[in-house]
């Protein structure tokens, strides 16, 4: 059994390179379209399985929530548990006959699978300007974000401004994230906006967002980031193309962006990772009574456009992706950071499991 602790996961994700940038994404993106190629075929000759999630409030109000997939070549377990100290899980891997082969933080692995969810689309969108990326959010969410629309567009992102509310965090991320950034790509131009504490806050995110190529939005937010007339340059004005992807809110009463921003797709048309997920969870699709067949499952798009196929983006309209998340993300992602810490040597062996 392989244990990799956070620390040293953070590391070897730190490590990453193009290539192996694209070796994760490529994994992630066979995944989605063998789960959506299999939706119509009896559970017992499907090779992925999502059973729902289960969850244990104990007598002191801690909850714990557990996540089981299996894809047949290995099965996994998510174990995330909130209590009053904060919220901490681990990911556990098995081989298909029950040995136990490692064990991952959580919380670093899905960020990091989100971030890769949101990017098995956005690199497919080649019509799309990408020089200049708007973030909202300061976590680890965010970070990947930006990190991975770097290493998967080498050379073509020029600007990346980071908005949160509170100013705290943001100013840990110029520390800790955003002067590496800078380090290892000259030239890339990175900008922090608070709006606590910014008396032309408004002003500001206007700007920004008038400039923006793609909006990555990483916010718990219960009310919009932006009203959709920040996209359009006011009454009557026009739109420009834009990718904007929503992994914050989880939850109905959440919501990143407006109605209106929300269904800016061609034919307002919103790509998410599940329908039925998106549906029953995502604030921004209940409360614009978004239905099924406006849905587009990116596993489903990418089976039929393959592995390399592009999205085709009409003038004046977004590209809207929702992502809520999978296990089968969970599964995979960390399956391939498993092996791949054995092979640089990160993390530990421990014998007896």
């Amino acid at each position: 059994m392989h244990l990799l602790p956070e620390p040293e996961l953070y590391r070897l994700l730190r490590q990453l390179t193009p290539e192996l940038s694209h070796d994760f994404l490529e994994a992630l993106s066979s995944s989605l379209v063998t789960l959506s190629a299999e939706s119509t075929l009896p559970e017992p000759e499907r090779q992925i399985r999502q059973p729902l999630r289960t969850h244990i409030v104990t007598k002191d109000k801690n909850l714990s929530l557990f996540m089981p997939v299996a894809n047949t070549s290995s099965t996994g377990i998510k174990v995330v548990t909130a209590s009053r100290d904060g919220i901490i899980g681990v990911i556990n891997v098995f081989s298909p006959d029950g040995r136990l082969l490692g064990l991952l933080s959580a919380a670093e692995v899905t960020a990091f699978r989100t971030a890769l969810a949101v990017m098995t689309l956005f690199v497919r969108c080649e019509s799309l300007e990408k020089e200049n990326i708007v973030i909202f959010g300061s976590g680890r969410q965010a970070e990947w974000h930006a990190r991975l629309a770097l290493l998967l567009v080498p050379g073509g992102i020029k600007r990346i401004t980071v908005i949160n509310r509170g100013r705290k965090r943001l100013e840990s991320m110029e520390k800790e994230v955003f002067q590496d950034l800078r380090s290892k790509y000259p030239g890339l131009v990175v900008e922090a906006l608070a709006k606590e504490g910014t008396s032309d806050y408004d002003e500001r995110l206007k700007s920004a967002l008038a400039a923006s190529d793609v909006i990555f939005s990483c916010t718990p937010a219960t009310e919009p980031n932006f009203p959709y007339s920040y996209l359009v340059g006011g009454e009557g004005g026009a739109q420009k193309r834009r990718f904007i992807s929503l992994i914050g809110s989880y939850k109905p009463h959440m919501k990143e962006i407006d109605t209106d921003t929300l269904l800016s797709g061609a034919g307002k048309k919103i790509y998410v990772d599940s329908a039925e997920a998106c549906l029953e969870e995502s604030g921004e699709l209940i409360s614009a009574q978004v239905k099924e067949d406006q849905l587009v499952e990116i596993g489903g798009l990418f089976g039929r456009l393959g592995l390399s196929g592009t999205v085709d983006v009409p003038d004046g309209c977004n590209v809207v992706f929702k992502c809520v998340g999978m296990g089968i993300m969970d599964l995979v992602i960390a399956k391939k950071l498993l092996d791949l810490a054995q092979e640089k040597g990160l993390g530990m062996d421990v014998d007896g499991f």
